[in-house]
C-alpha cells in the first residue's frame, strides 16, 4: 500500500471519530427507521457501511472521504450490490472537527441513504410479493 492509500494518522483518527459519529446516530435512530443491524468499517480512505433493515431492501454506502462523496447500494443476495444513482457530496469528513459538525456531516450521509433507499421501497411495496 502507498501514502495514496494509507491516511495518516490525523486523517485515520478523524475517520475513526466519524465512523465514530455515524454508528453512534444510525444507532439511536434504528428504532424508528427499521435498521435491525449496523455494520461500518474503515478501509483506507473510505468509510463503507451496510444497514440490514427489518423490511424493505438492505443497504449499503461508501463515503470517499477525500473527495466528500458518498455513494449508495441496494444490498442484493450473494453478497452483490446495485450501485444507486444517489450520491452525496460535499461531506467534508477531514474537515469536520468537534461532534457538532461530524454529526451534521453523518447527518447529511444519513439523509442521503434515505432519499437513495425511498423509491425502493416504493417499488417493492408495488411489486405485489
Amino acid at each position: 500500500m502507498t501514502a495514496d492509500t494509507i491516511p495518516g494518522a490525523a486523517h485515520a483518527k478523524a475517520l475513526d471519530a466519524f465512523a465514530d459519529a455515524l454508528y453512534d446516530l444510525l444507532h439511536e435512530r434504528a428504532q424508528s427507521i427499521g435498521i435491525l443491524d449496523i455494520g461500518i468499517e474503515l478501509n483506507g480512505w473510505h468509510v463503507d457501511g451496510e444497514l440490514m433493515y427489518s423490511t424493505g431492501p438492505d443497504m449499503g454506502f461508501t463515503l470517499d472521504a477525500r473527495s466528500g462523496e458518498c455513494r449508495y447500494c441496494e444490498l442484493l443476495p450473494g453478497n452483490t450490490e446495485a450501485w444507486l444513482d444517489e450520491v452525496r457530496g460535499d461531506l467534508l469528513v477531514l474537515d469536520a472537527e468537534g461532534d457538532e459538525l461530524r454529526r451534521a456531516v453523518a447527518l447529511e450521509l444519513l439523509a442521503g441513504l434515505l432519499d437513495a433507499r425511498r423509491p425502493l421501497l416504493k417499488r417493492d411495496a408495488g411489486s405485489g410479493d
